[in-house]
C-alpha cells in the first residue's frame, strides 16, 4: 500500500490531535501536538479518517485523531437504524477502542454509519462538523490541484523534468516534456521509468486513460495519461519508442479541438472532484463518458454514472467489461452528410433521449455494430442531468 507524502511522493497524515486546531491550518503547516501524559489515560478511542480514490485504490492518505473531545462523543453517542446514507465515497474511518475495531462510514452531516449493522452514530454538531473539516482537509492533500492546461504548461515547461503517480496503485515515474502545444507529450527518464510505467498498465502498452499526480516543484496536479508509445521519439536508451500523452483540465487531443471526455473524467477524478463534473456534463458528454467508462472498465466510474439506473440494467453493464475488449462510439463519415449527435437545443427540457452509434468487440465474439439509446431526467433547468435508462 502506497501513502502520498508531500516529499517522497506517497503521503500519510498521521496527526495527534489534544486541543482542535483549525484543520487546514494544522494540516498544511503539519503541526503534531503530543498528548501529555495524563491524558493518555483519558483517551480509550482512536480515530483514522482515510481517504482512497476507489476502494481497492494502494495509494491512500491517514489522518488520526486522539483527543478527549472525540473519545467522549464517540462513546457517548446514540446509535439509530439507518438502512442507507449520503457519505463521502473515498471516505473510510477506523474507530479503536478497548471494545475492538469498527469500520464506518462517514455521512456529508458529519455523522456516521455503520454499513455492516445499518446504524448511524449520532455526534454532536460541533464534533460532526469538525470531523468534516478534517476530512475535507485530508481530501485537498490526497488529490491533485485542477488548474487549466494554459497555466499547467506554464509549470512545466518544454525539456522540464517532473514525476507522475498514478492514482490507483501508488506507482511513481519520471517523465520529461518533449513537445505538445494542446497536452504535454511526455517520455520516461530511464529503463526503469518505463518499466514502472508499464507495470502500471498490467504490462501492456494501452490508450486507456489513467488518473494521475504531476508533482513538479511544490505543485500536485490533477492530470489524466495514456499509455501508449506513438509519434517521435527523443530521450535514447529508455526502452520507449515514442510519446505519451498527459492531459490537464480543457486540454484537447491532436485530432479534436475539444476535450476528450475520457481524460476530462480521469483529471477531474485525479482532483477528487468526478461527481462535481458529472454533475455540470452535458447528456451528450455524459452518454460518451459512459461509453468511454465502459471501455476503461472503470467501475467507480460507471457507478457514479448510473446511479440512477434500473440496479439490473447497470449490473449488466458492469459484466460486459468483463468480456470486453474494446467499445467505441462510431462517428458518422462526413461524405454520408449525417449530423453529429447533438444536446444544444434543451435548455428548458427535462428529459432527452440521445442515440449513439457503436462498434462493439466482446473476447471470442466478432465485432458487431449498433447504437446505445441513452435516457435522461433532471428535476429542474438548473438540476444535474441524470441517465435514467439506456437501450441496446
Amino acid at each position: 500500500m502506497k501513502r502520498k507524502k508531500i516529499v517522497l511522493f506517497t503521503l500519510i497524515f498521521m496527526i495527534t490531535l489534544l486541543v482542535q486546531p483549525d484543520p487546514h491550518l494544522a494540516l498544511a503547516e503539519g503541526k503534531i501536538q503530543k498528548p501529555k501524559a495524563s491524558a493518555k489515560k483519558l483517551q480509550q478511542v482512536k480515530l483514522t479518517i482515510t481517504v482512497r480514490s476507489s476502494p481497492h485504490a494502494s495509494l491512500v492518505s491517514d489522518l488520526q485523531i486522539e483527543s478527549r473531545e472525540f473519545s467522549d462523543a464517540l462513546l457517548q453517542a446514540k446509535q439509530m437504524p439507518a438502512a442507507d446514507a449520503i457519505v463521502f465515497p473515498d471516505i473510510d474511518l477506523t474507530m479503536l477502542s478497548t471494545s475492538g475495531e469498527k469500520h464506518l462510514r462517514l455521512e456529508q452531516s458529519g455523522q456516521l454509519w455503520n454499513e455492516a449493522t445499518a446504524e448511524r452514530t449520532i455526534l454532536p454538531q460541533k464534533v460532526s462538523k469538525k470531523l468534516v473539516g478534517f476530512a475535507k482537509a485530508l481530501r485537498v492533500q490526497h488529490y491533485g490541484r485542477l488548474i487549466s492546461w494554459q497555466e499547467s504548461r506554464q509549470l512545466l515547461p518544454n525539456k522540464s523534468i517532473f514525476s507522475v503517480t498514478e492514482l490507483e496503485t501508488g506507482l511513481t515515474f519520471q517523465v520529461q516534456r518533449r513537445a505538445g502545444s494542446d497536452h504535454a507529450d511526455v517520455q520516461p527518464l530511464t529503463k526503469e521509468d518505463t518499466r514502472i510505467m508499464k507495470q502500471i498498465y498490467n504490462d501492456k502498452w494501452s490508450w486507456k486513460r489513467k488518473a494521475v499526480l504531476i508533482h513538479s516543484s511544490d505543485a500536485w496536479i490533477a492530470a489524466s495519461m495514456n499509455g501508449m508509445p506513438h509519434g517521435g521519439d527523443g530521450i535514447p536508451e529508455n526502452g520507449f519508442s515514442g510519446h505519451f500523452c498527459i492531459h490537464f483540465q480543457g486540454s484537447s487531443t491532436h485530432k479534436s479541438d475539444s476535450p476528450d471526455p475520457a481524460h476530462q473524467m480521469m483529471v477531474h477524478k485525479a482532483a477528487g472532484q468526478a461527481q462535481l463534473y458529472l454533475d455540470a456534463s452535458t447528456p451528450l458528454v455524459l452518454a460518451r463518458s459512459f461509453i468511454e467508462m465502459l471501455y476503461h472498465q472503470d467501475h467507480e466510474m460507471l457507478l457514479l454514472l448510473g446511479e440512477k439506473m434500473p440496479k439490473e440494467k447497470l449490473a449488466s453493464f458492469m459484466q460486459l467489461t468483463e468480456t470486453l475488449v474494446s467499445i467505441r462510439e462510431q462517428t458518422p463519415p462526413k461524405a454520408k452528410g449525417k449530423a453529429p449527435p447533438d444536446d444544444s437545443n434543451i435548455s428548458e427540457a427535462l428529459t432527452t433521449e440521445l442515440k449513439l452509434p457503436v462498434s462493439i468487440h466482446q473476447l471470442n465474439l466478432p465485432r458487431k455494430n449498433g447504437y446505445y439509446t441513452f435516457f435522461f431526467k433532471r428535476e429542474s433547468a438548473q438540476s444535474p442531468w441524470r441517465i435514467q435508462d439506456i437501450a441496446s
